[in-house]
């Protein structure tokens, strides 16, 4: 961990991608969840209207996501990650402007769905890639706390913030935390392999290059993008995580209000919340990250994660009241705390680190049509059957048919390269 008396670089990177999933996600997580119904009571909008913005962000974050990673891929994270902190900024506070639905699909869609494509998609899954290969399931861990703790933190402050603000007000502050607390670290230490400053990853001494290195070398190949698109195994992975994806997606745009509705006020909504919040926490401390190493392969704990998250979406069917409400939050929180590092951890464990920008951006085409479509897809089916029992079903038969999905897809084995011909 350490790289002579200085800890190793790598970890300032660990800590700047927490830093970015923290900034990500305080301003578009679970503190969106708390806006709805104040936004909704004032500007006269259905759910649906608002819930679109979410989608349209979700849809712009996913097809920019490929082109953006490449470029991270060729050139590091640290210009493109700190224009995103500066985006996200601006359409962040520019909500809490709006008079129309246009607008808020303008801010909060389009500039948000742009920077989150860097902030909580390709950046941070580049830089700790390209930093870790035998700590990499360690340096995830940490780094996929940056969600789980923005939820536990921000909901309560956006909500007490409202209540002495007004939304608009608060709309301003996230905006303005964003950029205090992102851009200057990330601005001044990002840097984009460790080759760049003559280390190797994971801090190993240059003695190690001639033992530790090699077997690591043979035991993680590079893919290009094109021959990652290629493979059967991508693309069931990349589907399956994106159909049982739906219900974390869909969660964090309803739970509050699907709390709220059953009767059991904004303080219960809200520590049911902050539970799931902290349950995430601690699991992706203290089990997914440890699951990963013990199994000895991402792909089991893929299947464990799918499971998880098909019986958490059943058991949300039964929290109807405050004792029930806490224990499905924490159940969510357990199966939603791999969620992050899941996604993270899969792409460069199968395909290498070369374009690790660029194929998890690839994948989050898939991932991220769910997260947007989702939502809405779930608010037009309340306002048409009046109830949850519809939405919560459709949300259980994604996650079956995505835990099927990764339950089929195996780690990918590389075709063999033709060798170069001489041409006559």
């Amino acid at each position: 961990m350490f790289h002579g008396r200085r800890p190793f670089y790598g970890w300032y990177m660990v800590a700047i991608a927490f830093l970015s999933l923290f900034v990500c996600s305080g301003a578009t997580g679970f503190s969106f969840s708390v806006f709805l119904p104040v936004m909704s009571a004032e500007l006269g909008w259905s759910r649906s209207t608002l819930v679109l913005a979410a989608s349209i962000a979700w849809g712009t974050a996913s097809l920019a996501g490929p082109l953006l990673g490449r470029q991270i891929d060729r050139h590091g994270a640290r210009l493109i990650l700190s224009a995103a902190m500066v985006l996200s900024a601006v359409a962040v506070a520019a909500c809490g402007l709006v008079h129309e639905a246009w607008q808020f699909y303008l801010t909060f869609g389009l500039l948000g769905g742009l920077s989150r494509a860097v902030q909580q998609n390709v950046a941070p899954s580049a830089m700790v890639a390209n930093w870790f290969q035998r700590r990499r399931s360690l340096a995830f861990s940490f780094a996929a706390l940056g969600s789980p703790a923005s939820s536990l933190v921000y909901p309560g402050i956006v909500a007490l913030a409202i209540g002495a603000l007004g939304w608009r007000n608060t709309w301003a502050l996230l905006g303005l935390s964003v950029l205090v607390m992102g851009l200057p670290p990330v601005a001044l230490l990002v840097r984009r392999r460790p080759e760049d400053l003559g280390l190797l990853p994971d801090g190993d001494a240059p003695d190690d290059a001639t033992t530790i290195r090699p077997a690591l070398k043979a035991s993680e190949e590079d893919w290009e993008l094109r021959e990652a698109v290629r493979s059967r195994s991508f693309w069931g992975v990349a589907l399956g995580m994106a159909f049982v994806l739906l219900t974390p997606a869909t969660v964090t745009v309803f739970l509050f209000p699907y709390f709220y509705d059953q009767g059991m006020g904004e303080v219960v909504a809200a520590g049911a919340i902050s539970a799931l919040s902290l349950v995430q926490v601690l699991s992706r401390m203290f089990f997914w990250g440890p699951a990963i190493g013990k199994l000895g392969s991402v792909q089991r704990v893929l299947q464990l994660w799918g499971v998880l998250i098909f019986l958490a979406t059943l058991l949300l069917q039964f929290a109807h009241d405050e004792l029930m409400a806490y224990v499905c939050s924490s159940v969510l929180g357990l199966a939603m705390g791999g969620n992050l590092v899941l996604q993270m951890q899969v792409w460069p464990e199968y395909f290498g680190r070369k374009a690790v920008g660029a194929i998890t951006g690839m994948a989050q085409l898939c991932m991220g049509a769910s997260a947007a479509g989702g939502p809405l897809l779930v608010t037009l089916l309340l306002e048409q059957s009046g109830g949850y029992a519809v939405p919560l079903t459709m949300m259980a038969a994604s996650a079956a048919v995505g835990l099927t999905l990764l339950t089929v897809a195996g780690k990918p084995k590389r075709p063999p390269r033709r060798a170069p011909t001489l041409a006559g």
